[in-house]
């Protein structure tokens, strides 16, 4: 790792060599924790998503740093997940004489149910 250096904004301090804090660390605190156990459920959800669709998946994990002047920063995290959809199938309709979607082809002749056919059994009787 390269070496860096440190200078405190207030006192004007500097610290050669600084020890980098492991960022795991961090997002340990971030949220109180939640941050990191809610980026282990999303990409846990992905990856179950991604095996069942065959289809890939996307987890954005992105921090926002800002510096109030006083000698602290703000954290603001944001998480997106965006999850592969299944596979819908196609509804294939055709469209009767009115114009409206039908599952049944307007030009072919109607087969009686079986309902019709019993209908037709007992009055023949």
């Amino acid at each position: 790792m390269s070496e860096r250096r440190y200078v405190d904004p207030k006192t004007g301090e500097v610290v050669d060599d600084v020890e980098i804090r492991p960022f795991t660390d961090v997002l340990r605190e971030l949220g109180e924790g939640a941050t990191l156990s809610e980026l282990s459920e999303d990409f846990y959800d992905l990856i179950q998503r991604v095996q069942d669709t065959g289809k890939p998946g996307t987890l954005s994990f992105v921090l926002t740093v800002g510096f109030d002047g006083q000698g602290r920063i703000q954290v603001k995290e944001e998480i997106k997940s965006k999850l592969p959809e299944f596979a819908r199938p196609t509804t294939r309709f055709f469209i009767d004489r009115q114009g409206n979607p039908s599952r049944r082809d307007p030009n072919q002749p109607e087969l009686p149910s079986l309902e019709d056919r019993r209908q037709l059994k007992e009055s023949n009787r």
